[in-house]
């Protein structure tokens, strides 16, 4: 027999409050999280590249003169300053939208368009005045994420954070790539998008183990051979090595950040507990509303 409407609203009402206070330590904990990437990904960002500069590719290093390293550096060290900012943004963008999950990653695409309005891609880079912008916008929205009450909603938020986090890394890992190749320390004969392949892909080359965020890549190059006719493409395998950041390796460098994401994953899985109360409570009032407006609509002939 269903219970009384009442009491299910009560306790639907109870689990929400739930719910929100999840919400909330949802929102203090990842934003905290955010700020120890920021300064972990910073200092893994420079000694990646010190690795690939003095490690991998010492020669093409020393070929630079003075100036020319020193301008390495600084874009390396502006890059890092730009993506610790640009993770504090985001999550305080998420933390403030109007929660729609189409609506915010629309909102998040934005944030990483070009000023001349182009595609938002991997290539471009992260738009931080874009990103402000946005954040003003929304200043005067209260926090919905914390009042919403709907834990699916709640770990939808959470998972787009996670999305946009990756995103970050992922660009930033596709700009140094780009510092080092255009100061002519990684090969300038390999193409931008194969670098970018292998960034995004889950299972390219192998991990340095004297430094994370250094991949070592073997790439299979297409060559032609117009010497002979009967030859006209051959395999050539390139050995590269490149910079790729990666979130589960900076939580393993970060003992700090490691705790954190503990933190966050215990609340994750408090939600979905909560998401198993709260679709069978929701069931569980339909049937009950559809029972009294069956009672209060009867009448006999």
């Amino acid at each position: 027999m269903v219970r009384d409407l009442q009491h299910i609203e009560k306790d639907l009402e109870s689990l929400e409050s739930q719910v929100n206070s999840i919400a909330l330590q949802l929102e203090t904990v990842g934003q905290e999280y955010m700020e120890i990437l920021g300064d972990t990904l910073q200092k893994q960002l420079i000694f990646s590249v010190y690795q690939i500069c003095t490690q991998e590719y010492p020669q093409a290093f020393l070929n630079l003169s003075l100036s020319q390293q020193q301008q390495l550096q600084k874009k390396i060290r502006d890059l890092g300053k730009e993506a610790k900012d640009n993770l504090n943004l985001g999550g305080e963008i998420l933390n403030q939208v109007q929660f729609n999950e189409e609506e915010s990653e629309n909102i998040l695409s934005e944030a990483w368009e070009s000023n001349n309005n182009s595609e938002p891609s991997l290539n471009t880079e992260i738009n931080t005045e874009a990103l402000k912008k946005i954040l003003q916008e929304q200043e005067k929205e209260t926090h919905p994420i914390t009042e919403e009450g709907n834990p699916e909603k709640v770990m939808a938020w959470s998972s787009l954070r996670e999305e946009a986090t990756v995103m970050i890394l992922e660009n930033v890992s596709s700009q140094a790539n780009e510092i080092l190749q255009d100061m002519n320390v990684l090969p300038q004969d390999l193409p931008k998008e194969m670098i970018d392949a292998a960034i995004q892909s889950e299972g390219a080359g192998s991990m340095s183990n004297r430094a994370p965020g250094v991949l070592h890549l073997m790439l299979e190059m297409e060559r032609n051979k117009r010497q002979e006719r009967d030859e006209s493409e051959e395999e050539e395998v390139m050995q590269l090595t490149i910079l790729r950041l990666r979130v589960a390796e900076l939580e393993f460098a970060a003992p700090s950040l490691n705790t954190k994401r503990r933190e966050l994953r215990n609340l994750e899985q408090q939600l979905q507990q909560f998401n198993q109360q709260y679709l069978k409570l929701h069931k569980e009032r339909s049937i009950a509303q559809a029972e009294l407006a069956w009672r209060s609509s009867w009448h006999e002939d």
